[in-house]
């Protein structure tokens, strides 16, 4: 599979690639929300694997699936580590000794480098957040036409200039990795190289300038074909995407538990500076066992 392929979605299940561009947009803003109003580690799993289950009913391909899970576990991995050397909230408990406080002139000015246990608690509940919207934004992306997307950015009256950028960036990178594939296998055929790792490194200070024309030349057929289609002109926003009622019942739906979710945290919030309501005891309740 081809990098360009690698973050087109032709290949996703068609339930997925029928859905409304603002069904998605909506799904993922307020998934994010959630994501940021949880604490609770079990919670935030449940709705990870919730964002799993949903690609495996897309029918994301199994190399995807690879490229999504090495960029989980480094982003879960870094968050987990970079907690666990540097948190600094109490009671911590040390788990190892990287440098003792009494080793030199580095143990004097750091006071000491320790794995501590707390860290990697709290480094693994922030790694779930963006490990969820990480998984959840990759099968928006993999499951979305770009036209989807700008539609919806269109109707909600995001000015068109800035939908169109929001959404070319989307395919940006990937068209980029794709032409310094290229680039890199005209330059091997050039100097008659034979490929591998050392070849491409070898090749490496030559790649910019053939790049940089390449992109600017893409940059400008794509500027004259969006002038001359009169995008910014308002013709792309009378076509729209009738929106279904099932999919409008189901951001409803997901809004509404976004609000009680939202409001329960607050209400929670507000009896530990001291508004306490006996009448609301059971959402304190309910918010400490589950958010």
């Amino acid at each position: 599979m081809s990098v360009r392929q690698l973050w087109e979605g032709t290949d996703a299940a068609g339930w997925a690639q029928k859905l409304n561009g603002r069904t998605k947009l909506l799904f993922l803003f307020l998934f994010a929300i959630l994501m940021i109003t949880v604490d609770n580690p079990r919670t935030l799993f449940i709705l990870f694997t919730f964002t799993l289950i949903l690609h495996l009913a897309a029918k994301t391909s199994i190399y995807k699936l690879k490229v999504m899970a090495i960029l989980l576990l480094l982003g879960l991995w870094g968050s987990m580590f970079s907690q666990a050397l540097f948190f600094a909230q109490t009671p911590r408990t040390p788990l190892f000794v990287l440098i003792a406080p009494e080793a030199g002139f580095i143990g004097q000015l750091t006071g000491g480098l320790f794995i501590y246990r707390e860290g990697i608690l709290y480094g693994a509940v922030q790694g779930l957040r963006s490990a969820s919207m990480l998984a959840l934004g990759l099968l928006v992306c993999w499951t979305s036409d770009p036209r989807q997307l700008l539609q919806a950015l269109l109707v909600w009256r995001l000015p068109p200039q800035m939908a169109f950028m929001l959404v070319t960036a989307i395919r940006f990178l990937p068209v980029l990795a794709a032409e310094t594939g290229e680039v890199i296998t005209a330059l091997q055929l050039r100097s008659d190289s034979q490929s591998g790792r050392t070849a491409v490194l070898r090749h490496l200070p030559y790649i910019a300038k053939p790049l940089l024309a390449r992109c600017l030349r893409r940059a400008q057929t794509l500027a004259l074909s969006v002038v001359s289609r009169g995008f910014f002109a308002g013709g792309a926003a009378k076509r729209r995407q009738q929106w279904d009622a099932r999919e409008k019942a189901s951001c409803l739906l997901l809004l509404l538990v976004v609000i009680a979710v939202v409001g329960s945290k607050i209400i929670y919030l507000l009896s530990e500076q001291g508004f306490y309501f006996g009448v609301f005891r059971q959402i304190y309740d309910w918010t400490v066992l589950y958010l």
